[in-house]
């Protein structure tokens, strides 16, 4: 697994697995509670989940996820 942190979009990415191939679908629009951000889920062809995307990162994940 290999967290990723962009503060200047304020997006973090999950990749669960280290795939080179783009995902085959997404799963977008999960909202967190009080609209704050938003999860999105890329899965392989198969079904398999090889990502997550945090939208608004900074509002929805805990302060040390962003630590070095």
């Amino acid at each position: 697994m290999n967290f990723d942190y962009d503060p200047e979009a304020d997006a973090a990415y999950l990749a669960i697995t280290q795939s080179d191939t783009l995902p085959e679908k997404q799963i977008s629009a999960i909202t967190t509670e009080g609209m704050e951000g938003e999860i999105e889920i890329d899965v392989d062809e198969n079904g398999r989940i090889i990502g997550i995307e945090f939208v608004n990162a900074s509002l929805i994940l805990p302060s040390d996820c962003f630590r070095n």
